[in-house]
């Protein structure tokens, strides 16, 4: 898999080796918390670990730090080359 796109850590002006130490981070606790059947849930700037639930609303079973954001995960390659999330768009 992988984990970076050069051409948005060129346009962000991040550092790759950085962005991709904390994609891996970030997957590999995701795929930790799947084999739970837990799943990370960002809505309003907030994240929850969450379990699904039979009646319809998930268990939160924990809260996280720092800004996880929700939205629809919309997305488009701009001409640039660079990938643009909801909220970019023209």
């Amino acid at each position: 898999m992988k984990y970076i796109l050069e051409e948005g850590c060129e346009a962000a002006g991040l550092d790759e080796v950085e962005v991709e130490r904390i994609a891996k981070g970030i997957s590999r606790y995701a795929k930790q918390a799947a084999k739970l059947g837990l799943h990370v849930f960002g809505g309003s700037g907030r994240g929850t670990l969450r379990q699904h639930d039979p009646t319809g609303n998930s268990i939160i079973v924990a809260t996280l730090d720092g800004l996880i954001d929700g939205g629809d995960g919309g997305e488009r390659i701009d001409e640039d080359g660079v990938a643009r999330g909801e909220g970019d768009y023209d």
